[in-house]
């Protein structure tokens, strides 16, 4: 039996697939770090997986939401890419979510940036 995190504080719905309905804190960097991100409810917010791997990874996996939550805050607030890639594996993990997938992850994430980067998309 796998003990899941809790994924009370959100609900499936709004337009971006999830809302917050609680108020959600992460330190970023390390625990116990000065740097709190507080986001509160009623935050819209995705999990976005690309279709193609959607069989492997359900952008629904309770392992993978405040990941995704974190994430599209800090993506929203100018974090550059990399860096909210980083926080969304730091938070992945935080969740107990299976090593190896979060690992193979955030290398897609990272080879998608330097995709973006080589071909002078969007910033890094």
């Amino acid at each position: 039996m796998t003990n899941l995190p809790d994924v009370s504080w959100c609900r499936k719905g709004g337009a971006r697939g999830y809302v917050t309905t609680q108020t959600v804190s992460w330190n970023l960097m390390w625990k116990g770090s000065p740097h709190v991100e507080t986001v509160l409810p009623g935050r819209e917010f995705e999990s976005s997986v690309p279709r193609s791997l959607q069989w492997l990874w359900s952008p629904d996996d309770p392992y993978f939401l405040k990941a995704a939550l974190i994430h599209d805050v800090l993506l929203e607030q100018g974090a550059r890419g990399f860096e909210a890639d980083s926080q969304w594996r730091a938070v992945a993990l935080s969740e107990k979510a299976p090593a190896v997938r979060t690992g193979f992850a955030y290398f897609g994430m990272l080879i998608r940036r330097f995709g973006q980067w080589a071909f002078k998309r969007t910033p890094v």
